[in-house]
């Protein structure tokens, strides 16, 4: 078999842009990781000390214990309630229509289930494995959620958590939260992000790890003023846009390699 050997100036030539691209890919992961690390601090450090009226993060409780009160969630900011979530949000969940039955399937409502899960932790969810029909959701325990919602997964992926962009419907492996005037859902989503530990912790199973629904009726949150809460997940929203945008780039770079590498070979 004969194998094409490129001219050695062409040659040299994907050398050299394979070797920036590689570069390039290099210094894009050491700044996703950079942002991952800065996120997962700043996550901690907003949803325990928040912030002032002027935006900036209060100092820590160490540096002034005078602005902080000690509960059952740990030390937080004077300012701030301890509330059952269930008290700041309307929680509900979700079913599986009959699978036997083909008039209750692929009907165009979005039904989120664990086929989801890479969807999830990626602030929002606008697209779905598979739809239910509106036959299903009145045949089923299954309920429309509308925009907005907060969605918790229970089941495998435990902790996962995203933002409806549309109304749908979840299977009974998901919680779902209609926040109040009180909780902003952005605010709720990334609660529930630094709570994801938690959530595993208590997971209980064999084969698949679950949370069971009594917990989430006596599970308690942090709700300062809903300015602060607006503020704090303002901060934690540019952080991740700007991850994602790093990320994007990752990808884009990996799609340009790969191609110059197949049309190397190919040729």
């Amino acid at each position: 078999m004969d194998i094409y050997v490129p001219e050695s100036d062409l040659l040299q030539k994907i050398d050299n842009t394979l070797d920036v691209i590689e570069q390039t890919i290099s210094q894009t992961r050491i700044i996703i990781e950079k942002l991952n690390n800065k996120k997962q601090g700043l996550l901690n450090d907003l949803l325990t000390r928040g912030v002032n009226l002027h935006g900036n993060l209060r100092p820590s409780y160490e540096d002034a214990p005078d602005l902080y009160q000690e509960t059952e969630l740990g030390f937080i900011p004077k300012e701030w309630d301890i509330s059952l979530l269930d008290d700041v949000a309307t929680r509900g969940s979700g079913h599986t229509p009959n699978k036997n039955v083909p008039s209750y399937w692929n009907g165009g409502v979005k039904w989120v289930s664990l086929a989801d899960s890479s969807k999830l932790d990626q602030i929002h969810i606008s697209e779905t494995d598979k739809e239910i029909s509106y036959l299903g959701i009145q045949n089923s325990s299954a309920v429309m959620h509308s925009k907005g919602t907060v969605v918790l997964s229970r089941d495998a992926g435990i902790g996962k958590s995203a933002i409806l962009t549309d109304d749908m419907a979840v299977s009974q492996h998901f919680m779902a939260w209609k926040c109040s005037k009180r909780l902003n859902n952005y605010f709720l989503y990334y609660w529930l992000q630094q709570d994801k530990p938690v959530f595993e912790n208590i997971a209980i199973g064999s084969t698949i790890k679950t949370i069971g629904l009594p917990f989430f009726k006596t599970y308690k949150i942090a709700v300062p003023s809903i300015s602060e809460q607006e503020k704090v997940s303002a901060i934690l929203l540019d952080t991740d846009k700007y991850l994602s945008d790093e990320v994007n780039k990752l990808n884009k770079l990996e799609k340009v390699k790969i191609g110059l590498l197949k049309d190397l070979l190919q040729n």
